[in-house]
């Protein structure tokens, strides 16, 4: 039975914040983390996993604040960094609905903030599912794939398009011939949110401005000692967050990497029967 309700919260500066959810299933407890995409939110990304998943688990599927139903305030969590304030968020979400630990399954931004929370209170995650994470340094790169400098900027300028949308969701799969109208007429429709324009959750540095380090997750060196089992999945043809990015999260000691070919930013979506498979075999293992 599938059932759709918000948590709720207040900050420590005493604001308050809303994390809208679905919850489907019995079983251990699983919660499924998002990317950052204009117009991304958690049923949409994870349309074709959450019923073969919640034959098994528990499926928590949230909208990260900043985006789809929640509260659009995820720069006032005061961490250091997107990805940082998106971990702090699940665990006030487990917090706020009695979830003493869970695995996590993040695409994206979601990966990173799902590795966040792990490093801030291990004790709160068991296993971890991370699906071409942000925050993978290049090794050579010079700047930022084209796909980040458009989400990133998508706010920008003239603000939300069709167009912009449609050049972003284009580098998030290998065949674009599985992008429909209708994709991108609901994504589009989810990201022109007057709420979302006045207060996008992420956005470039100022013009001269270096990145922030907290945005190089793969360079925590906190990563060496989270001894979380966990499964990288990641598309070959990824163009948003590179393979070659996840060089430096081979330091985490029980890390497991499975790279998927004719597959790009989407393993989750563009290879939902091959991804289910890996899931539940990795989760399910002792």
């Amino acid at each position: 039975m599938l059932e759709t309700s918000t948590a709720k919260g207040t900050l420590t500066d005493g604001s308050p914040w809303h994390i809208h959810y679905t919850v489907q299933g019995s079983g251990p407890d699983v919660v499924m983390l998002h990317g950052g995409g204009p117009g991304a939110n958690g049923a949409s990304n994870y349309s074709k996993n959450v019923a073969a998943l919640a034959q098994h688990f528990r499926c928590w599927v949230i909208d990260f604040p900043g985006w789809g139903q929640s509260s659009k305030n995820l720069n006032a969590w005061g961490a250091e960094g997107p990805f940082q304030n998106g971990g702090r968020a699940v665990l006030a979400f487990m917090d706020a609905m009695g979830i003493a630990h869970a695995h996590l399954i993040g695409n994206s931004f979601g990966g990173s903030a799902a590795l966040c929370a792990a490093m801030e209170q291990p004790l709160r995650v068991d296993k971890l599912v991370l699906m071409g994470p942000g925050g993978g340094v290049v090794p050579g790169a010079t700047g930022p794939t084209e796909g980040i400098v458009q989400l990133l900027t998508y706010y920008l300028g003239e603000g939300p398009t069709l167009a912009k949308l449609e050049a972003f969701i284009q580098n998030l799969v290998y065949d674009t011939s599985v992008i429909t109208p209708a994709l991108l007429e609901e994504r589009f429709n989810a990201s022109n949110v007057a709420e979302i324009i006045a207060n996008p959750p992420l956005l470039p540095p100022p013009p001269g401005t270096p990145p922030s380090p907290a945005m190089f997750i793969s360079q925590d060196p906190r990563l060496a000692d989270l001894h979380h089992p966990t499964l990288f999945v990641w598309g070959l043809q990824d163009k948003v967050n590179p393979v070659e990015g996840m060089q430096g999260f081979r330091r985490m000691p029980n890390a497991d990497f499975v790279l998927l070919s004719r597959c790009g930013h989407w393993a989750q979506w563009e290879h939902a029967d091959k991804f289910y498979e890996l899931v539940l075999g990795f989760l399910r293992r002792a």
